[in-house]
């Protein structure tokens, strides 16, 4: 195996993707979010919302509009990772290239 190889998939799934990307920029809009992960708006929505659910993140609307919140005291759902608060990982994994070239997923 090369290095930067792809094999089609990737160790975080969407909704770990968006958790990141609104820890680094809370300021960013849905359309923004796509744009820099290469994901559709809709499944964009669709994981605020289950990290709402979650209790992971806090959006509020700001004018015409939202902030996002990272919980850093939030934990993991899995078993294997209740133990585990949000804001340890989120700082482990934050990207510190916060370009849309460099986190954009192409695979």
């Amino acid at each position: 195996m090369t290095p930067g190889s792809d094999h089609g998939w990737t160790l975080l799934t969407s909704h770990g993707h968006v958790l990141i990307h609104v820890a680094a920029n809370p300021k960013a809009t849905v359309r923004e979010i796509t744009e820099a992960l290469g994901i559709s708006e809709r499944r964009v929505i669709a994981v605020l919302h289950d990290l709402e659910e979650a209790g992971m993140v806090r959006s509020r609307r700001v004018g015409n509009r939202k902030h996002h919140k990272v919980i850093g005291t939030a934990r993991f759902r899995h078993p294997s990772l209740r133990h585990v608060a949000v804001g340890t990982i989120v700082k482990l994994l934050r990207p510190r290239v916060l370009s849309i070239a460099s986190l954009r997923w192409r695979g």
